[in-house]
């Protein structure tokens, strides 16, 4: 894979990459980091062959493009990131097992668990504001885009867990936890098929906003974008929200996120929705890589323990 990778920089980019070191990674793709003569580069790439990324390598050509629009049309360029276009004009390049895509390197920090200064808070509260000033109207293509409130992907969890009857590492983290799941993913399709019927503004949201897509450099930017929804501003605002990930920081961040958005009220359905999604969301990608991506013992445990430590935040998710 090494030098394939570094094959596929100089033929389609014109990058003679020196060097490849792997770094830490979300869990949709691996990341690189190219060193060469010209300069440092981000390289992520998707292996086609595991299940768990499937769904994200779908979804690319109908987010990127709103990316560019936004990098190359908007305030938001140098607080995000939007990746280099390879030499046949295209944002990514696939073989029959990867897909690539470049970004520039950022030299910066990735925030991780600690905690945003105020003035990082303050920040982020105008980048959001911004990304939401932007909805159908932009020049671009972006009804693949639009909020279904789809929970289809309930069942299949309730499903999976229902079929679960062999002792194992899996069954044991999740069954003290099974009526706090069929509680919790009850009560999401109740508030999605409420959602459904009812009349929300719809604007640009990023959907994934957290520490390890938030990375300092000369400024804050906002990283991994590929949540990109046209939907309701509160698929961004609930990271601000108690037991998530910046609860800390909600009354820094909505004063300066109303002064831009003035007459923004909370929709407390639609909080309520996000909220809950994302714990049921995680907790069933956790449980479908560890169900069929072949992880190695360290990729398990990792996997085992956010999966646990998702179960135990359920009943403070409202």
């Amino acid at each position: 894979m090494y030098e394939s990778m570094k094959q596929m920089l100089d033929g389609e980019y014109g990058i003679r990459a020196l060097s490849l070191q792997e770094i830490p990674s979300g869990w949709s793709a691996s990341a690189w980091k190219v060193h060469s003569g010209c300069g440092d580069y981000f390289l992520k790439v998707y292996d086609k062959r595991k299940p768990s990324a499937k769904s994200w390598i779908a979804r690319i050509d109908s987010y990127m493009p709103v990316v560019l629009w936004l990098h190359g049309n908007t305030e938001l360029r140098s607080k995000m990131t939007a990746p280099i276009l390879a030499g046949n004009g295209s944002y990514k390049i696939e073989d029959e097992a990867y897909l690539y895509m470049v970004f520039p390197f950022i030299d910066g920090q990735t925030i991780c668990d600690e905690k945003l200064r105020p003035e990082q808070t303050r920040t982020l509260a105008r980048i959001v504001s911004e990304l939401h000033s932007y909805g159908a109207e932009i020049p671009v293509p972006i009804n693949s885009l639009k909020e279904t409130f789809d929970v289809s992907f309930c069942m299949t969890l309730i499903d999976r867990l229902g079929n679960m009857h062999d002792p194992s590492l899996l069954n044991d983290a999740l069954a003290p936890h099974m009526d706090a799941l069929a509680r919790t993913a009850a009560s999401l399709q109740e508030t999605a098929a409420l959602l459904r019927n009812s009349k929300v503004r719809y604007v640009l949201c990023h959907t994934d906003i957290h520490g390890w897509n938030l990375m300092q450099a000369e400024s804050l930017v906002l990283i991994d974008w590929e949540g990109l929804k046209l939907a309701p501003a509160e698929a961004d605002l609930f990271s601000f929200t108690g037991t998530f990930f910046f609860e800390y920081a909600w009354e820094d961040f909505i004063s300066v996120y109303r002064a831009a958005r003035k007459g923004y009220r909370v929709n407390a359905d639609a909080m309520r929705f996000y909220r809950l999604r994302r714990r049921l969301e995680d907790i069933d990608a956790f449980v479908e890589s560890i169900l069929f991506d072949n992880l190695a013992q360290d990729e398990l445990n990792r996997s085992l323990y956010y999966l646990r430590r998702e179960c135990e935040l359920l009943n403070a998710t409202r």
